[in-house]
């Protein structure tokens, strides 16, 4: 009995030591820990690829920033001076008026009453023969004077608005460079350079509308002396149609009034017969015909 309850004892702790035993495979532990390593190794590049792509990315924004310091952000720069000025001036279209425009306000009577600000003597509407009669003056005789004092007019005034308009324009371009010249920034400097450059262009444009309303005068002038040759061209193609429709009557009024020699005169040696009163009467008749027809009138 004994011997077997030790056997039995006996196999219970085998059984038991058997299990405590752990069975372990060396290649599998180091295959293991390689493929740990190798995980751990991953982790720690990818850590540092990350590390360096936040550096440069960091970079990248130090230099932005850099670059928004020294040129500036041109969508911020919204309030640049002169700017608004520029703009005003360029919508103005100035006062100065077109040729066309001046010669359909051209008056003959203003023309007959101008008289430059006392430099000149104006004339009356009316004037008096020396019979003592009063003529009124066709005012349409005198429009195309009145067309180039208009231009005078348009002239003078150009002058003095160009002139108020160039003194604002000088002063925003000063006002403009001192800005220029305190400018922090690239993007402002460009700003202020745009609006120097447009303000000069304006400048010269202003200018240029003092010789436009110089030209209108030129032109107006050459208009008026041209028409001038071309009333005197048709006054003497009337006169010489009068003087010759002149010649032409008194040769027939000559004609037809020249007294006739018979044949008896002719026989007689061109002897003619003491003139009685009806020659005498005729002869100053026909001299008289001869006047009018030198006058161009009719001869009865």
């Amino acid at each position: 009995m004994k011997l077997i309850l030790s056997l039995t004892a006996l196999i219970f702790t085998a059984t038991a030591l058997r299990a405590q035993v752990v069975v372990t495979n060396p290649v599998s532990d180091i295959l293991s820990q390689t493929l740990h390593a190798e995980d751990i190794a991953k982790t720690v590049q990818m850590i540092n690829n990350q590390v360096r792509q936040i550096n440069t990315l960091t970079q990248q924004l130090q230099q932005i920033q850099s670059y928004v310091k020294a040129f500036g952000d041109p969508s911020k720069l919204l309030q640049i001076t002169g700017a608004d000025s520029l703009v005003s001036s360029l919508k103005s279209s100035g006062v100065g008026q077109t040729i066309g425009q001046l010669q359909q306000a051209a008056s003959g009577v203003a023309a007959l009453q101008y008289n430059a600000n006392g430099l000149y003597q104006s004339l009356g509407t009316t004037f008096t023969t020396p019979g003592g009669s009063t003529v009124q003056r066709s005012d349409d005789l005198y429009r195309k004077y009145g067309a180039i004092q208009q231009d005078s007019k348009n002239f003078q005034a150009v002058t003095e608005d160009v002139n108020s308009r160039r003194t604002a324009l000088r002063k925003q371009i000063a006002e403009t460079t001192q800005q220029l010249q305190s400018a922090t920034t690239d993007a402002e400097t460009q700003k202020l350079t745009g609006v120097l450059v447009g303000y000069n262009a304006e400048l010269a444009a202003v200018d240029r509308e003092i010789d436009h309303a110089a030209a209108q005068v030129t032109t107006q002038d050459a208009e008026n002396r041209a028409d001038t040759e071309r009333q005197e061209q048709a006054r003497m193609e009337e006169r010489q149609a009068q003087l010759e429709e002149g010649i032409r009557r008194y040769g027939q009024v000559f004609l037809a009034c020249s007294p006739k020699v018979g044949p008896g005169a002719m026989r007689d040696g061109g002897a003619r017969a003491p003139p009685d009163s009806q020659h005498e009467t005729q002869t100053t008749h026909t001299r008289r015909d001869h006047q009018e027809a030198a006058r161009g009138g009719h001869a009865f």
